[in-house]
């Protein structure tokens, strides 16, 4: 009886494990997947705002038998694309950007992934604004540095009128901000897409006289950047810039006091910013967050700040320190003898001083000139007459002709790019049509092989000459 029992149960235990064999054989049973790489060898890309990012990946696959997939392209957690290649126009902000690119089987859910670097810079970078007016309208025109002219971007970006006849336009170096003034307004836009941040109820919400100034305003920060000036109509208006861009605040009313100031700011030590009186013909004064424009002191040297006794008619910049926390600031004067080439600059501690005090003799129809630039690595000067570009030589006390424009053409502007005092960009009008010109800087301070590098052509009537992104 018992030995009948184990016999059944061998038998069921033998029964169970066949089909146990059986069972294992099928979970052994293995299927080939398609391994799918992306060998791309450039994973970080520069793109413009407004511009297209194109990324055309290169897929190696082990089974390529027309499997099929999902696409994703995505920045942070967000999708931006679900197609197999990437073109995109860029609306992101400039900065740097993390990209992830994913391929999933449709078949079977595996996935591989690249990332990428995206680097989105502002659409409108580095060159040169042209302030202009054509048909009776202002506009600021901008040479990219690649060259390519955007004729109105304001309008572009903005699909808005800006009606009035065009004044300036002034950078807000720290903040990525720059003012456009016209004979009707004050508008800030932002650097990077020329977006509209604001107008004068924002920006100069207490004018006790209105708008429209009289003669073109300028604007600058103090050599700190926390502070922000412009000077208008002979008036000084102050402001806050913040700590950072978000934070600019609207300007005051004109500082009070007895003064009609030069159209110019001059940012000298780090808590010290002056300006010139042209009513009392001296210097003046502000603090850092101050808001009292007071007499600068009188000083010893080669002029007296408190009692100067000329008019002020032009200024420009030299040479600075290496981080800008001094910089030396040249002026044209003039009396009833004729013009003087004038300087402030600073000694070993960073107090202000007087520099360069010497009459320009030598100098062929300097009484009539009308723009002039510095040298921030030579002691030289570039003005203007006309068609004229005459160099001055500080230390020759002495100028000469060195180029000239065809007959009917007047110079509106010159100025220096200031980051290497290389180059000179003229600004000029052949009756109401303007043009632009880039000169190479020698050695020497004269133009290379004696003529322009570069022209430009097809703007309205040329108001002022400016470097994009520069404070100074």
């Amino acid at each position: 009886m018992h030995l009948k029992h184990f016999f059944k149960l061998s038998m069921i235990v033998a029964i169970m494990l066949t089909f146990a064999c059986r069972k294992d054989n099928q979970l052994f049973q293995y299927e080939q997947i398609n391994d799918v790489k992306i060998t791309d060898a450039t994973t970080s890309f520069t793109v413009a705002q407004r511009d297209s990012l194109i990324i055309t990946p290169t897929l190696v696959q082990t089974m390529p038998a027309g499997e099929s997939f999902t696409y994703s392209w995505k920045i942070d957690s967000t999708v931006i694309a679900t197609s197999q290649n990437l073109r995109l126009k860029v609306t992101l902000s400039p900065g740097t950007y993390l990209m992830t690119y994913r391929i999933t089987s449709n078949r079977n859910g595996i996935y591989t992934m690249k990332r990428y670097t995206v680097t989105v810079t502002g659409i409108y970078p580095d060159g040169w604004y042209i302030v202009n007016n054509k048909d009776g309208k202002g506009k600021v025109s901008l040479i990219r540095t690649d060259d390519v002219i955007f004729d109105n971007p304001m309008e572009v970006a903005n699909n808005k009128s800006y009606p009035g006849k065009a004044l300036a336009v002034y950078n807000f170096g720290k903040g990525g901000f720059f003012y456009y003034f016209s004979d009707q307004n004050v508008y800030r836009f932002n650097m990077n897409d020329w977006l509209e941040l604001g107008d004068k109820s924002s920006i100069l919400p207490n004018l006790a006289t209105p708008l429209p100034f009289k003669t073109a305003p300028v604007f600058i920060l103090n050599t700190s950047k926390f502070d922000q000036f412009i000077v208008a109509d002979g008036s000084l208006y102050a402001g806050i810039s913040g700590t950072a861009s978000d934070n600019i605040k609207p300007f005051s009313q004109r500082i009070p006091g007895d003064y009609d100031l030069f159209p110019g700011v001059f940012p000298n030590t780090y808590d010290i910013t002056y300006f010139y009186n042209n009513a009392k013909m001296r210097f003046m004064r502000m603090g850092i967050f101050s808001r009292i424009l007071e007499d600068a002191p009188k000083t010893t040297g080669s002029f007296d700040m408190a009692n100067v006794g000329r008019k002020m008619i032009a200024h420009d910049r030299g040479i600075s320190t290496l981080f800008e926390e001094e910089i030396e600031w040249y002026f044209i004067m003039e009396d009833n003898n004729g013009r003087y080439l004038m300087s402030l600059t600073y000694d070993a501690f960073g107090s202000t001083l007087p520099g360069v005090n010497q009459q320009m003799v030598n100098s062929p129809e300097i009484g009539s000139a009308t723009n002039f630039a510095t040298s921030s690595i030579l002691k030289q000067l570039y003005y203007t007459v006309g068609n004229r570009v005459y160099l001055y030589d500080m230390l020759a006390k002495a100028a000469r002709l060195i180029y000239t424009f065809p007959a009917g053409y007047v110079i509106k502007d010159i100025e220096m790019k200031r980051t290497t005092s290389k180059q000179l960009v003229i600004g000029v009008n052949n009756g109401g049509a303007g043009e632009v010109y880039y000169f190479d800087i020698n050695a020497q301070g004269e133009f290379s092989n004696g003529t322009y590098t570069k022209k430009f052509t097809g703007f309205g009537e040329i108001v002022q000459v400016a470097e994009a992104r520069k404070n100074l």
